[in-house]
């Protein structure tokens, strides 16, 4: 059966077949993308709930500086919340004594070394190459998690060194992405299959909080070895297992260029080829122009922008559980399903819009930069307002602020299919990696310190303190909106683009093909 070819013209006056993206080898890369996205954030936020049922409740009333904070808590409780606290019985799972503020700790350590691998990363992914360095990346967060049972029995310490482990292995895995993608994507599909693969964060951490509720739900028998007698540290196995198995299919499968690549057809090879002479794609082993990069408007929009928006995202992310809990007072079987909701809608969001802001460009409806601002607008002032008006409610409303949180975080998913995200790669070409690196590095600041800021201004678990704690949430996500809105650029910047060698490739069909290759100098596998 043989594919229907569509032959249209470029920009630059050449003719070529147009491959379609369905049952394509760039949406089958887009697919085991999206499932190594999927397990990444699976095992980044899969602890939030699970730390729940791993900790003994009883660890908070007995710590010396805040003996009393259970009682206040209980004093603040509404009356018609009383039917919500009733007493239960500590659960097999938690075992392990964690205070507050160390499971602040704990949750922010991640953040830690996700923090200081990003620009590293983004330089050692140009000489390893996307394929290799994201399947090393992942097979490291993975093992890391695996351990991580195993090591919680003796000291919190441990599970913080694993932690930031995983985070430093996490912390490339963006720009290697990016970087991925300058080769693959064509510019008509930029916003499809990165926003596909986009929504792989949000499922994981759906699928995380959902599973990893039902594994705490069960517990073997006392003869058995600690490692192995707790549904969370099965959980926490689960995901680590399934990491290294995805690391071996991404490292067979994928590869740096579609002209490396032996799975593919010579026809799509050959679509992607001309598309990419076509948009003036610098060489992959261009030099990176510091100096116009990093005084650029479209790097410092996407710093500022990025550092709001992932400071709200963050805490959202990583404290959720502990305010369904303490605020909303939902049971441990309840928390991770409702904790999920507001992530399932943002799946839907993603997946579901992921071609609209290239179907709006195409007819040109808006143009690119003003699609860009409208997606990220509606992402980012969506959550301002819903996170501001749960500021105000408390458990007799409980089900109305888990309403909002999902409506504020599925219209965040805008920003993930056509915001802030897409527009790396539309100023910065093949240095996508390095931009996004540094400004994630950046904005990673606020993933250690949103939940350690949360467990220091809710210390006392009231609703007082968690309304405080949403207002700031808030506020990170209006500046973000604010700073996209007058910066954003939406057409490769000069430092980009391949202007020198851009008469050669309008002649030369065949010498386009130079920018899909390595250097030849890197070590092939």
């Amino acid at each position: 059966m043989t594919k229907s070819k569509e032959i249209v013209t470029t920009t630059n006056g050449t003719s070529q077949v147009k491959y379609p993206l369905v049952c394509s080898y760039r949406l089958f890369l887009a697919c085991l993308a999206f499932f190594g996205f999927f397990l990444c954030y699976a095992q980044r936020n899969g602890l939030s709930v699970s730390i729940v049922c791993m900790v003994d409740p009883a660890v908070d009333n007995t710590t010396s500086t805040h003996s009393n904070d259970f009682d206040s808590n209980q004093e603040e409780i509404p009356e018609s919340c009383h039917k919500h606290t009733i007493e239960r019985s500590r659960s097999p799972n938690q075992v392990l004594l964690w205070p507050k503020r160390t499971r602040g700790f704990i949750l922010g350590s991640f953040y830690w070394g996700y923090a200081l691998t990003q620009v590293i990363s983004s330089v050692i992914v140009n000489s390893l190459g996307p394929r290799r360095f994201l399947a090393i990346l992942i097979f490291i967060s993975s093992i890391s998690t695996v351990l991580l049972p195993i090591f919680s029995k003796f000291h919190p310490s441990f599970v913080v060194v694993l932690r930031i482990l995983a985070g430093a292995a996490q912390g490339g895995i963006w720009p290697s992405i990016f970087r991925f993608w300058s080769t693959w994507a064509p510019a008509s599909e930029r916003t499809t299959l990165l926003s596909f693969q986009s929504s792989g964060p949000s499922m994981g951490t759906i699928i995380s909080l959902i599973i990893g509720g039902f594994f705490c739900t069960f517990t073997l028998n006392d003869r058995i070895p600690f490692f192995f007698r707790y549904g969370w540290a099965y959980f926490l196995y689960l995901l680590g297992g399934l990491g290294i198995i995805w690391s071996i299919c991404w490292f067979f499968f994928a590869s740096d260029t579609p002209v490396t690549n032996k799975h593919m057809s010579a026809n799509e090879k050959e679509y992607i080829r001309t598309c990419k002479a076509d948009e003036k794609i610098q060489d992959t082993k261009t030099k990176t122009p510091w100096g116009p990069m990093l005084r650029s408007q479209g790097f410092w929009c996407i710093l500022v922008s990025m550092f709001f928006c992932d400071f709200g995202l963050y805490a959202v992310w990583t404290v959720v559980p502990e305010y369904m809990n303490e605020v909303l007072l939902f049971s441990i079987e309840e928390n991770g399903l409702l904790s999920a909701l507001p992530h399932i809608a943002s799946f839907i969001v993603v997946l579901s819009t992921g071609g609209l802001a290239d179907f709006i460009i195409k007819k040109k409806y808006l143009t690119r930069v003003n699609a860009r601002k409208l997606f990220h607008g509606i992402g980012t002032l969506a959550p301002a307002i819903c996170l501001l008006l749960i500021s105000f409610l408390d458990c007799q409303r409980r089900y109305l602020a888990v309403g909002l949180l999902v409506i504020g975080i599925a219209f965040n998913g805008l920003m993930l299919s056509g915001g802030y995200i897409v527009n790396v790669g539309d100023f910065s070409g093949v240095h996508s990696g390095v931009v996004f690196g540094i400004c994630n590095t950046i904005s990673s600041i606020g993933g250690f310190c949103a939940p350690y800021l949360t467990s220091i201004i809710t210390k006392n678990k009231t609703t007082a303190q968690w309304k405080i704690a949403f207002t700031l949430y808030s506020a990170s996500f209006l500046i973000s909106a604010i700073a996209f809105s007058l910066l954003a650029l939406g057409e490769t910047e000069p430092w980009a683009r391949d202007n020198i060698h851009d008469e050669h490739n309008k002649n030369d069909p065949d010498a386009a093909e130079e920018l899909m290759e390595i250097d030849s100098k890197n070590p092939k596998v």
